[in-house]
């Protein structure tokens, strides 16, 4: 195990995240004002009501974590920046409400880490105004039920781990042994480097720019890690001094700000693959990616969207005191637009957009992703896309559903091999996603898929790209001999150009597209999508001339050997009375419902070894 870089000890109480006399200033005026009536008005409304009680649902403590880590946070924010002993006294209360639990759920270490922050913060923030006796009882509690299960190997595997239970569990570990490092300076020690050693392999998520599970769990993961780095950052007495090593996995986590600042759409939708919900939330952790690199447009998505749902739509907003901590009652002077209209990351989920604009929710967006199933929180959506414009989302990804419901009814949802229950979750396997499937078949959950490279419209020449290449046929490879997706935005229409060859059998394709419109076939053999005054078309046809440069030869539409394509509607909601459709039952009983929405698209079949070219194209204003 590494030691640390430098022989360290943490400084006075308090000593995280905040310093004695560096509570934000000027949090009643201007940009911070509305921020901070927020946390104030929680914190008189939490006066009123009872400390928490041991309270589980399933197999997790987390909601009840999550409570006492908002509550002390928040309280303890509003004592340190304006007073008032009630505030400090009804934190302290949670906290020994919390220390009189039997334990904290080890066997789901999550809940365990973010009730660790939650009485290190109080404890730190608070300590001046605790009895002795409430200081031990709380000091034990941090130590007895938050570090020394981390001492148990069954349990704490997240130190093995590299996705988003690194940073947090970690994050709580660091906070903890910081906080009554004077309790045990050698236990403390220890457990510090411990979960140091441990997270620098949380940095992995963050090669290539982007983050594997989604813009949920960017919010979730990266949100911690900023916590954790913070805490380093204020805690010692002489600065801390990170290894090269944990200087460029900082740096990984600072450039991963742009994946989320793209994947939230003009409409305030998140790009919703893997385990995202479709509403985004504000993402306040961007005050801290401001401070790191002194680019202020990270904040103008974040602000827009903050300012108008009055900063009720917080991601994790248990720590939302950190976007005036780190802020620091120091707001920039102007707040211009991000400059870019396109992004693309690597890493294990490759991520391309493209957008038109940052100041109107009519902006054009358009969302291609890679990646591989089996990574963690990934549904099985690779090579889909997603497409909003005029404030509709045309082309779509429902996101995640609740874990509960679907463990609670006996779902084993963390299987992830290819023949597990979590590919036949609706909102999780291929049949609601905007890809092809073959012959009924569930595609291979074991295959990466990367960018060929990107498109960009015809004229003109220098314009941003506006579309992505994606060779797909590993994951087809039973049924097709050659795969290759091209998605492109030409500034009014899109269009989705499938090539595609049949293997040794003949393929049943079925091609669809999850939208939040309203939606029809028509006599012509198209769909209509219709949206209030909005409405677009989606056709298909075979061998679009002008984009078929991969097989030449391949039949043209109306010719004799060309496929015949049946338009569809499929249903998005689960009904008893209807349990197949087209002979494929895929929707289940345990899948939740997903009212306001459209499932389209067309079916066909391939003969042994025939080539064809595909165009879909959903066109703009009739």
């Amino acid at each position: 195990m590494m030691a640390l870089v430098r022989a360290q000890e943490p400084g006075a109480h308090p000593r995280l995240l905040m310093r004695a006399g560096e509570e934000p200033k000027g949090v009643t005026e201007g940009l911070f004002k509305a921020a901070d009536s927020v946390i104030v008005s929680f914190s008189r409304k939490t006066l009123k009501q009872p400390p928490v009680e041991r309270t589980m649902i399933g197999r997790r403590l987390l909601h009840t974590s999550r409570t006492v880590l908002k509550r002390t946070f928040w309280l303890g924010y509003t004592y340190r920046v304006h007073g008032g002993e009630a505030y400090a006294r009804r934190a302290i209360d949670e906290m020994l409400a919390a220390s009189a639990f039997s334990d904290w759920n080890p066997a789901h270490f999550l809940d365990v880490g973010e009730m660790t922050m939650a009485l290190a913060i109080g404890y730190d923030w608070l300590y001046d105004r605790m009895t002795p006796v409430e200081r031990e009882t709380v000091a034990r509690a941090i130590i007895d039920k938050g570090l020394k299960p981390a001492g148990n190997k069954a349990d704490a595997w997240f130190y093995r781990n590299e996705n988003n239970w690194n940073s947090v569990c970690n994050a709580g570990m660091v906070y903890g042994a910081l906080a009554v490092w004077e309790e045990d300076p050698e236990f403390c020690q220890s457990m510090l480097e411990k979960s140091l050693e441990s997270n620098k392999l949380a940095y992995k998520a963050y090669v290539g720019g982007g983050y594997p599970e989604g813009y949920n769990y960017w919010g979730y993961g990266a949100s911690f890690q900023i916590m954790l780095e913070a805490a380093l950052d204020r805690a010692f007495k002489d600065g801390y001094v990170r290894s090269p090593e944990a200087e460029a996995g900082l740096a990984a986590l600072v450039a991963s700000a742009d994946f989320i600042r793209f994947t939230r759409t003009p409409a305030d939708h998140s790009y919703s693959f893997s385990d995202s919900y479709r509403r985004a939330d504000g993402q306040y952790m961007q005050a801290w990616i401001f401070r790191h690199t002194g680019d202020a447009s990270f904040l103008y998505p974040e602000l827009r969207y903050m300012e108008a749902s009055g900063y009720r739509r917080l991601c994790e907003d248990r720590l939302f005191p950190m976007f005036l901590i780190a802020l620091g009652g120091d707001a920039p002077a102007h707040i211009d637009p991000p400059a870019g209209r396109y992004y693309q990351c690597g890493g294990t989920t490759p991520v391309f957009v493209y957008r038109s604009g940052w100041e109107s929710k009519d902006d054009d967006y358009l969302g291609v992703k890679g990646g591989l199933a089996m990574s963690s929180h990934s549904h099985l959506d690779q090579g889909s896309f997603y497409f909003e414009s005029d404030g509709v989302a045309w082309a779509t990804d429902l996101g995640m559903q609740d874990y509960n419901s679907l463990e609670s009814k006996g779902v084993d949802l963390w299987d992830m091999l290819q023949d597990s229950e979590r590919w036949t979750v609706f909102r999780i396997g291929p049949f609601s996603h905007n890809i092809l499937t073959v012959n009924g078949k569930v595609p291979k959950v074991n295959q990466v898929i990367d960018f060929l490279g990107t498109r960009r419209p015809d004229t003109p020449s220098d314009a941003d790209p506006a579309g992505a290449e994606l060779y797909l046929r590993p994951m087809y490879d039973d049924d097709l001999a050659y795969y290759l997706r091209e998605v492109l935005f030409d500034g009014r229409d899109l269009h989705i150009v499938e090539h595609l060859q049949a293997g040794d059998s003949t393929c049943v394709i079925r091609w669809a597209m999850a939208s939040e419109a309203e939606a029809a076939v028509s006599t012509d053999g198209s769909i209509l999508l219709q949206a209030d005054r909005h409405q677009r078309k989606l056709t298909a046809e075979f061998l679009a001339p002008y984009l078929s440069r991969f097989f030449p030869n391949a039949p043209k539409s109306g010719e004799a050997d060309t496929p015949v394509l049946t338009p569809h509607r499929w249903p998005t909601t689960y009904d008893p009375e209807a349990l197949a459709v087209d002979g494929m039952q895929y929707l289940h009983e345990t899948d939740v419902a997903n009212p306001g929405t459209s499932l389209v698209g067309f079916t066909f079949t391939l003969q042994p070894h025939q080539q064809v070219v595909l165009h879909v194209r959903l066109s703009k204003d009739l």
